[in-house]
């Protein structure tokens, strides 16, 4: 079973060799509404082998796999090297009851076909010959092992996976995966943009970029023991880049997001809350502080005026409301819950403010709308949420005379919706648009009737929106590269942040690459 989506052919098309605009009449706000199935259906296994618990079987061996129902001669036209990502479904074995949704996997293969990395740590072994396809990791969780089953087609097999502990069976079940190579007939760029530059980040891994007076600040966070951090560039050359700083600060380097105002930058950390740096001279930030006082793992910020939101990493945090009437001393107001309550003070960027509504991504609770104009309190307009909502990124625009927002997830099965919010007690889902089940999208920029998404392994796609029924990709640059240095198996690998600031340029990172600068595309 493939995680649900609406797949229609247009978009596929599109996905499969880019699309350009064609003079239509503009979208008169009409729509016809569309069943929201959530993020994944499940309908039963993936494969047909299965797992044993047998005793005698060495957990995690070939022999601890049923292998009898497979065809197992179809493994011998796999494409055994490169990145593939996998959905897993798991199954009762071992827990008290089946995962309530299924998680993403991955394994990368070496260009001679070895097992290099598996579920993001190292490959401890692997069996592979013309019916064969085993591959395994060791890692504080335990033996993790892949054991393919059925190839369907040259990039593509399911099978079943196993997770074993001091010798026994803990989890296991069955998988789908992909090699995220680019879709046939595609090229690394089209549809107008154009790579101009590139420069690497040597902290952690890349995930977010702000482009402020002609500086980007490149966010990271930690990655494999490597710190995260501030990368700082001149990018007033956008064809040669200049690294004029860099910073990491000790106990708090996993940074997730950030947003600025009147030269102070604010920085969504996972482990104390936001950071806050005075960058009125960009090449020497200056560490001013941080809030609240007690420590909260936050993962995205943004500001509205004298505003400044910042998103939990967990949702049962909520977000935090500051007041920065003076930028460089946020005070913290209040907590936005995901729920209808408001608790007192005692998911991309953060929420969008947009006609005096704020769209807050509240990751399983899915998009909720708030009115913050109010003087210091906030009233709830009203959510959407849907099955196994990891809901992370929105942007939010007029069409037709309609108020709509893009939203989406992050995650197997993760996709991009289009949203009719103007009545925000009854929001309906008008439009869609996802790539490969596998893959994620997630950061999103709306200029005028271009939608910019960064998809991970599938780099940045340009969409053209003006008609929220039919979504259509414009442009696409892939940035993902299986062979760059330190790239990964993860979700996460690929293009992350995205800052599309009306220069001219495109301003991507990728977890591998650094910033990427591409030209921005004609409308």
């Amino acid at each position: 079973m493939q995680p649900t989506r609406l797949a229609l052919t247009v978009l596929l098309a599109c996905a499969a060799s880019g699309c350009t605009s064609s003079e239509e009449a503009p979208w008169d706000g009409r729509y016809a509404p569309l069943e929201e199935r959530g993020d994944w259906m499940d309908s039963g296994p993936l494969s047909v082998c299965r797992v044993l618990d047998d005793a005698a079987k060495v957990c995690g061996s070939l022999t601890s796999f049923d292998l009898s129902g497979c065809k197992r001669r179809s493994l011998e036209a796999l494409e055994r090297e490169g990145v593939y990502r996998s959905e897993l479904r798991f199954d009762a074995r071992g827990t008290q009851e089946a995962r309530a949704a299924p998680l993403g996997g991955g394994f990368k293969l070496s260009s001679a076909g070895i097992p290099e990395q598996v579920l993001g740590a190292t490959a401890v072994a692997g069996v592979w010959d013309a019916q064969t396809f085993l591959v395994s990791s060791q890692s504080p969780d335990g033996l993790f092992t892949f054991v393919g089953c059925n190839a369907v087609g040259p990039r593509s097999l399911t099978g079943c996976f196993s997770r074993c502990r001091d010798g026994a069976l803990v989890e296991s079940g069955t998988f789908r995966a992909e090699r995220v190579a680019r879709f046939k007939g595609e090229h690394e760029v089209s549809g107008g943009l154009k790579l101009v530059s590139e420069r690497w980040v040597d902290l952690g891994m890349p995930v977010d970029v702000q482009v402020i007076d002609g500086h980007a600040y490149v966010i990271s966070q930690d990655r494999d023991g490597q710190r995260g951090g501030l990368t700082v560039f001149d990018v007033r050359a956008p064809e040669a880049p200049v690294r004029v700083a860099r910073m990491s600060l000790p106990e708090d380097s996993d940074w997730r997001g950030a947003t600025f105002k009147d030269g102070v930058l604010y920085i969504a950390s996972a482990s104390s809350g936001v950071v806050v740096l005075d960058i009125s001279l960009p090449s020497a930030p200056v560490f001013v502080g941080r809030v609240p006082d007690q420590p909260v793992s936050l993962g995205m910020v943004s500001v509205d005026g004298d505003r400044l939101y910042a998103v939990a990493t967990e949702a049962s945090a909520g977000t935090l409301m500051f007041d920065i009437s003076t930028p460089s001393e946020p005070k913290l107001l209040q907590r936005i819950v995901s729920g209808a309550r408001i608790s007192e003070n005692p998911s991309s960027r953060g929420p969008v403010s947009y006609q005096g509504r704020l769209y807050v991504n509240h990751l399983r609770d899915g998009l909720q709308v708030v009115d913050a104009s109010s003087g210091g309190g906030v009233k709830i307009l009203g959510r959407y949420t849907y099955p196994y909502a990891n809901s992370r990124a929105s942007a939010v625009g007029t069409f037709g005379g309609r108020i709509v927002a893009f939203e989406s997830s992050l995650g197997a099965g993760a996709r991009l919706r289009a949203l009719d919010v103007t009545e925000p007690r009854d929001i309906v889902k008008i439009g869609e648009y996802g790539l490969r089940g596998v893959v994620s999208p997630r950061a999103l920029e709306l200029r005028g009737s271009r939608l910019y998404v960064t998809y991970h392994q599938e780099g940045l796609r340009v969409l053209d929106v003006s008609n929220p029924t039919q979504l259509r990709e414009v442009a696409y640059f892939n940035s993902f590269r299986e062979t760059d240095p330190g790239r990964g198996d993860a979700l996460e690998e690929g293009a992350t942040g995205l800052q599309v600031p009306g220069d001219g340029h495109v301003y991507v990172v990728d977890t591998s690459r650094g910033l990427l600068v591409l030209t921005e595309p004609p409308l």
